[in-house]
């Protein structure tokens, strides 16, 4: 028999095995635990056939549906009520175990019955209330045709009977075909099988005291060593101790021996009270085994997070921090003392790794945090370390306190040094805003610097001057590029030997330059861009052929006192710029952002000269 069902069966061995065990369990069953004509006190075989079809793709389930009524049938008509009613009963069982797997799938496809309390909740209502309640339509009508009684009754048997099979056998029965355990269990060993026997032992002699015994009620009595078998081996442990607890109940009260309720008379009353307490207990104690077990694999999981944070924040060199919902430090990392510069931080504000100027920025990024948990919010601040400046970089991120909407348990925060990154950075600005051939600002520089000055012209005035270098075409004609762009470098150190904090000098491009001069008056600004038309001048220059060359300079300058557009001011310094090289170049031309007519000095060779 074995064979045949492996080579016709989908699931080879195992529905086999699984099809061999529904025999005998159903068999076992009808025979011991039927009292008179009524109905089995308690039917495994459902948990069985849910087992056998939820392993195998929907697809083949059929054929197995068919063996295992086959096999309902003939344990039916052996032990039970015969074979006028098998076929019937045996369409009955199959029926209840295709809606609770079918159920099983549907409600929870991550297979989790036996892991969360949500998928335990589906387990109980799948396999202990709605495929009994549809199977005990037509399965109590059936027997209520043969046997004495209403359907009601007979209904109200079968579906406990049934229920209880199926919660009590499902958990065993589907770990066992499926050689699953739980998350974080160790595998199955001589140690903890000593330990379920011993925890099996436990139950069944506080369950045989109770129930050997008729003198004293101490049905309580067998919950304390089965919620201890659950809480340490879980579901495992719960079903183990249910089974030994059924099984000696049963006995009891099929022999006689013991099991007595004085205001339960009858045997049917007694059956019904001993169905009603096997699934008070099994109600109690599968779901409390899952959510212990559940509450354990939290606590494993913490330690894991706690064991890889500490690796973590111990060998890693940025400082980790977390912070209580006042923004204090109640955990910092090892790499937290050296980028803060103290060496207790335990307790103070986020503040202490940086300037006492950035501490406004330092709370506003925290309220920032706070406001949207879960965002990460980047600071990025200069800090000094004994007479080195470095950059540090915090990411803080607001913790949500559990359950509680708009409010934060804390804050996780990471800080690190980012100098070298923010060197590379600076240096990428800096490049991106140098004349690659002068080292002087570029014009991307200068207008930006001219901006900023022209937001606030009103209030500081400020001189502004374009220098052009006259007939600069000349010499790279004459003396070549290589000639023209040395000329361009000395020219721009000229202007490096005059540059000071409130002097800008910038090359717009080819031969025109210019400079912003804060807090010069006009006479000032004259005076100085005469100097630098005379240092141009000054300059004695190499040509190719050994021979030597010289340039002067043209400059156009305008006071700016209002605020204007970078446009206009250019426009105001290049009026007088051409009426200067207009002039004969070699000389200051001055304007006003609202004077027409420039005023044009002397030729700077000539007033040396002089």
């Amino acid at each position: 028999m074995m064979r045949w069902i492996e080579s016709h069966i989908p699931g080879g061995r195992k529905t086999a095995l699984l099809a061999l065990a529904f025999f005998a369990v159903t068999s076992l069953t009808i025979a011991l635990t039927r009292f008179g004509d009524a109905l089995a006190l308690v039917w495994f075989g459902t948990a069985i056939l849910v087992t056998a079809l939820i392993a195998l793709p929907r697809a083949h389930w059929t054929p197995v549906i068919w063996c295992f009524a086959a096999l309902s049938a003939v344990a039916t008509s052996l032990f039970g009520f015969g074979p006028h009613m098998a076929l019937q009963l045996a369409a009955a069982n199959v029926f209840e175990g295709y809606v609770i797997a079918r159920l099983l799938l549907a409600l929870r496809p991550q297979r989790d019955w036996l892991e969360s309390v949500d998928g335990m909740i589906v387990l109980i209502v799948a396999g202990g209330i709605v495929g009994p309640a549809l199977a005990a339509i037509p399965g109590a009508f059936m027997v209520a045709l043969v046997t004495p009684g209403g359907w009601l009754p007979h209904a109200v048997d079968w579906v406990a009977s049934h229920a209880l099979g199926t919660l009590l056998g499902f958990p065993i029965v589907y770990l066992t075909a499926s050689h699953a355990r739980p998350k974080g269990a160790a595998a199955v060993g001589l140690p903890l099988i000593l330990e379920g026997t011993a925890h099996a032992l436990t139950v069944g002699a506080v369950t045989a005291l109770v129930f050997l015994q008729a003198q004293l009620p101490l049905l309580f009595l067998p919950i304390v060593p089965l919620l201890f078998a659950a809480f340490r081996l879980g579901r495992t442990g719960a079903s183990i101790g249910l089974i030994t607890i059924a099984v000696i109940a049963i006995g009891s009260l099929s022999t006689g021996a013991g099991f007595s309720l004085p205001v339960l008379n009858a045997f049917g009353d007694k059956v019904l009270f001993l169905q009603f307490y096997l699934a008070v207990l099994l109600l109690l104690a599968l779901p409390v085994s899952v959510a212990l077990k559940q509450r354990q694999l939290l606590f494993d999981e913490l330690e894991e997070q706690r064991a890889l944070k500490g690796l973590i924040s111990d060998h890693s060199d940025d400082a980790l921090l977390n912070l209580d919902s006042a923004g204090l430090v109640r955990f910092a990392s090892p790499a937290s003392e050296r980028l803060s510069g103290r060496e207790e931080l335990i307790g103070r504000p986020l503040t202490a790794f940086f300037e006492p100027l950035d501490e406004a920025l330092v709370l506003s990024v925290l309220g920032h945090a706070a406001n949207e948990p879960g965002r990460t919010c980047v600071l990025e601040r200069p800090v000094l370390r004994g007479y080195e400046q470095i950059w540090l970089e915090a990411r803080v991120r607001a913790v949500p306190l559990a359950k509680t909407a708009g409010r934060i348990a804390g804050y996780a925060v990471t800080i690190r040094d980012v100098t070298a990154s923010k060197q590379a950075e600076l240096r990428a600005l800096q490049e991106a805003d140098t004349d690659a051939l002068t080292g002087l600002p570029n014009r991307r520089a200068f207008l930006r610097h001219l901006d900023a000055q022209l937001a606030y012209a009103a209030d500081r005035p400020f001189v502004f001057a374009i220098i052009d270098l006259d007939r600069f075409k000349c010499v790279n004609d004459t003396h070549g590029h290589d000639a023209g762009d040395m000329a361009l470098r000395r020219v721009a150190a000229a202007m490096g030997r005059l540059s000071a904090p409130e002097r800008f000098f910038a090359r717009l491009g080819g031969d025109e330059f210019a400079l912003i001069a804060e807090n010069h008056d006009p006479a000032e600004a004259v005076a100085l861009c005469e100097e630098l038309c005379a240092a141009v001048a000054a300059l004695d220059l190499p040509a190719p052929d050994d021979s030597t060359f010289s340039l002067t300079a043209s400059v156009g300058l305008a006071r700016i006192d209002r605020p204007c557009s970078a446009s206009l001011a250019l426009q105001a310094a290049d009026g007088p710029l051409y009426a200067a090289k207009s002039g004969g170049g070699d000389r200051v031309g001055v304007a006003t952002a609202t004077r027409t007519q420039p005023k044009i000095g002397r030729p700077v060779s000539s007033n040396r000269a002089a």
